[in-house]
């Protein structure tokens, strides 16, 4: 089947339906599949972090603290039940939009790595309805190619989210011999530390960024014993673990002494600079919001061609984040690629406006963003403490996707944003 048009999303993090499943858009994101559907020979690629398998907390754990090594196949499995319980509609949605000739495409994330188990894959396409392979595919590889179009998740271009082996994240137990699933250390530090922040009293704190910002913020303006307990679980947590990536992944710090991980998306030089003086945030929320309500056409938007013989600027050639670098390459590279869609960082970005990168024409890097509400902070601006993170008003929820479409002159992306929008808290914690 010879797709007309794909759609890729990524980073809706279903979880558990607990304090700790960020995703409340079970209603927008059927009505969603559903309205792509209704177009001929649609794809629906989800890029990364679909399922929160990290979000999930399990009544009995065997995994250690501090430790690479992850769940075992069968609490991965138990992880995804409780998923799919927790979000059926969202199954079903993805069932019928296959059963209607539509294909599915999933590329994993750093959050739902859990799916290289063979069992929960198995499990996965039982409630999918078993669909063959012209109508589902995961991408094993680790990235979705198909002719100029590229699609990966971006965890591995982060120390802190990579894996030694990303599409064989399995480590044997020295002690024991059992398989296990590999950690990122981002995922261990979650685990540990934030998860365990995480609360109906903090619900805010898996969505927002940068982590180590949020978590300093709280340090410094909690109570007298929240900083005693947390500053030291931060400072065991650090004294065993270290910076990222593990220790132990010795091809990863050699990668990152290159310069080709960063570490935690940002320099650690920002993160010493916001520890050390009082915190200055700035809230990157609504007017962003609506920026990008009068940038992203709606869905039954005509794309335009769009050739200007005076493009000065080159918005791509400009970012430096470790995305962005990477997407550069990727478009610059010998290997045909005109798109490039990343995800990871929860950070939209498109360059759609002037696709063109180094004088070559036509090549377009697009991060979908997320669809879990989310606040950024900076340092600059207005000054938060920690009790204002719990102002729902401050975060932005932007429902953002991208269209890639194979015309005549060659491929076009676009950034969009799905048009009904549920309210901010759609669940009930």
């Amino acid at each position: 089947m010879m797709a007309r048009t794909r759609f890729v999303i990524s980073d809706l993090h279903l979880g558990a339906g607990d304090h700790l499943d960020e995703f409340n858009q079970d209603a927008t994101f059927r009505s969603f599949v559903e309205t792509i559907g209704e177009r001929r020979h649609s794809e629906l690629i989800i890029d990364g972090d679909f399922l929160d398998f990290v979000a999930v907390n399990l009544d009995r754990s065997s995994a250690k603290p501090f430790s690479r090594l992850g769940c075992t196949e069968e609490e991965s499995l138990a992880k995804l039940e409780r998923i799919m319980e927790a979000h059926r509609d969202c199954f079903a949605a993805l069932r019928r939009f296959m059963e209607s000739g539509h294909r599915l495409v999933l590329v994993p994330g750093n959050h739902d790595v859990d799916l290289f188990w063979p069992r929960v894959r198995e499990r996965l396409l039982e409630e999918l309805g078993l669909p063959d392979s012209e109508h589902f595919h995961f991408a094993y590889t680790g990235f979705y190619r198909d002719g100029g179009l590229y699609v990966e998740h971006g965890n591995q271009y982060y120390a802190d989210s990579a894996f030694e082996n990303f599409t064989h994240p399995f480590l044997r137990d020295p002690k024991s011999g059992e398989l296990r699933l590999e950690r990122s250390w981002s995922n261990c530090f979650l685990e540990y530390f934030a998860n365990g922040m995480m609360s109906e009293r903090n619900p805010f704190i898996n969505n927002v960024r940068p982590i180590p910002n949020m978590v300093f913020l709280g340090i410094q303006d909690e109570s007298w014993w929240f900083k005693a307990a947390y500053g030291f679980k931060l400072a065991r947590f650090m004294a065993k673990v270290g910076f990222p990536p593990f220790r132990e992944s010795r091809e990863l710090q050699r990668k990152r002494r290159e310069g080709r991980l960063d570490t935690w998306g940002y320099s650690l030089k920002r993160a010493l600079g916001f520890m050390t003086g009082r915190a200055r945030v700035e809230v990157q929320g609504l007017q962003e919001a609506e920026m990008l309500s009068h940038r992203l056409p709606a869905e039954e938007a005509v794309e335009e061609e769009r050739e200007s013989e005076d493009l000065h600027l080159d918005p791509l050639a400009t970012r430096e984040d470790a995305l962005s670098v990477a997407a550069r390459d990727l478009l610059l590279s010998d290997q045909g690629i005109d798109v490039v869609v990343f995800g990871h960082d929860h950070r939209y970005y498109s360059n759609e406006m002037q696709p063109v990168l180094e004088g070559r024409k036509g090549k377009y890097y697009i991060n979908t963003g997320t669809w879990i509400p989310m606040l950024f902070l900076t340092r600059t601006r207005r000054q938060l403490r920690w009790r204002d993170l719990a102002d729902q008003s401050l975060y932005q929820q932007l429902l953002t996707y991208a269209v890639v479409k194979k015309g005549l002159h060659g491929y076009t992306a676009s950034l969009r944003r799905f048009p009904s929008q549920a309210p901010l808290r759609e669940r009930a914690d």
